[in-house]
C-alpha cells in the first residue's frame, strides 16, 4: 500500500483552513468551496482557491505541511554549516565558518536581513 503524500501549502492557506475549521465542519467547507463562498467568511480565505479542487480536498482530509518561507530556507541552509571543534575536525570547522561568513556577506550586500543569520 502506498503512503499518502501530505500536500504542501502556504502559511496563509494553513491559517485560512484553521479559521474555517473554527466555524464549519469539513463538509460545510467543501460546500462553500464548490459554491465559491469561502471568501464571504473572510477575505483571507480566498487564497484557498489557488489550490486545485483535488489539492484542496487532500489538504482538508489529510495532514498537510506548511511551505517554508525563503527566509526560513536560508536560515536552515545557514544553520547546516554548524561550527565548533566538537562537530568537525579543525579544517571542516574553518570551512563552515567561511561558508557562514559568505552567506552573511551576500545577504548584507543584497540588503536582506534574516533573523538568526545576519539580524
Amino acid at each position: 500500500m502506498s503512503e499518502i503524500k501530505k500536500p504542501t501549502i502556504t502559511k496563509e492557506q494553513a491559517e485560512a483552513f484553521e479559521k474555517l475549521r473554527e466555524q464549519y465542519t469539513d463538509e460545510e467547507i467543501v460546500i462553500k468551496y464548490i459554491e465559491s463562498e469561502l471568501d464571504l467568511f473572510d477575505s483571507s480565505c480566498a487564497c484557498l482557491y489557488d489550490l486545485g479542487f483535488t489539492d484542496f480536498l487532500a489538504t482538508l482530509i489529510n495532514e498537510y505541511e506548511v511551505e517554508k518561507t525563503p527566509e526560513e530556507k536560508v536560515r536552515e541552509f545557514y544553520d547546516s554549516f554548524e561550527c565548533g571543534p566538537r562537530m568537525y575536525p579543525a579544517e571542516m570547522s574553518f570551512r563552515n565558518e567561511e561558508y557562514r561568513r559568505i552567506i552573511k556577506c551576500t545577504l548584507n550586500r543584497l540588503g536582506i536581513k534574516i533573523e538568526g543569520v545576519n539580524a
